[in-house]
């Protein structure tokens, strides 16, 4: 059995882990959360024991912090977040980050969002709005989260600490359109200058890979919506915590062992003989 663990802080973290070397000589993968821990748990080698970070902040911190003192056989398992886009190099040799944003697009990029839809989705619904909108689910999904994602980025560049803003607030779940201008006028709020200025500082981004612009919690609130009635009949009882843990089984190895992540991981391993941390 893996054991899991949660570390409060990056010391915290550090100390569990000299504790569990003592009883554990094989690696560790450390993760941000428990749905990256749900994600690995069957996707990671025997020997490997799956650590609950709590939070990027804390499996950078740990993961330096071991650097430091040469503790060997841990990786650290990260969101991308916004450091691609920001063009901030991975913190260490020991830490690997996601292809997009976070898991969560990795998943919806994937057709793991096939099965979803084919879950909680209605057939033809889905095709009818296909057929309307003149792109396929997820094309319509990625652009829904781009206004959400690039209104971020730049509010961020204003004030670091502004709030995101609920999704379902923006959304009209008959049509499944974002209500775009009641969205900048909050945001504008928010970082406390007007929304002329706001939506300048939009245009003016520069050209990114959508998929590390667009946020996972985020992609997956607008999916629930879409579900509800443009396209299916999803029942309000049923929430994100489902549709995520449909997109979590679903991720096909071969699309997963295509990715950069994997790739960094593997070469993780070569440097790192004989810890392992991914199958076979």
């Amino acid at each position: 059995m893996r054991a899991v663990g949660s570390g409060a802080s990056p010391e915290t973290l550090v100390a569990e882990l000299k504790m569990r070397r003592t009883l554990h000589s094989g690696s560790f993968l450390v993760l941000e959360g428990k749905d990256d821990i749900r994600f690995w748990t069957n996707r990671s080698h025997d020997s490997c024991r799956l650590i609950d970070g709590n939070g990027k902040n804390n499996v950078v911190g740990g993961l330096l912090r071991l650097d430091e003192i040469e503790f060997d056989g841990v990786l650290g398992l990260i969101d991308s977040n916004h450091d691609h886009l920001a063009g901030r190099p991975v913190p260490s040799p020991n830490i690997v980050t996601t292809d997009a944003h976070d898991l969560e697009c990795l998943l919806c990029r994937s057709s793991a969002l096939d099965s979803v839809l084919a879950e909680f989705g209605e057939r033809e619904k889905i095709e009818r709005f296909k057929q309307e909108a003149g792109e396929d689910v997820r094309r319509a999904l990625l652009q829904r989260g781009l206004v959400f994602g690039r209104l971020m980025w730049a509010a961020r560049q204003i004030d670091p600490s502004v709030a995101s803003l609920p999704v379902a607030r923006f959304v009209d779940e008959a049509t499944w359109e974002v209500d775009e201008d009641r969205l900048f006028s909050e945001a504008a709020n928010g970082v406390r200058k007007d929304e002329s200025t706001l939506r300048g500082r939009v245009t003016e981004l520069p050209q990114a890979d959508p998929w590390h612009v667009v946020r996972g919690h985020e992609l997956i609130e607008l999916l629930r919506i879409g579900l509800r009635r443009r396209l299916g009949n999803l029942p309000a009882s049923t929430g994100v915590a489902a549709i995520g843990r449909v997109l979590r089984t679903a991720m096909p190895e071969e699309e997963l062992q295509a990715t950069a992540m994997w790739r960094d991981m593997t070469r993780w391993e070569a440097s790192n003989t004989p810890y392992r941390v991914l199958p076979g």
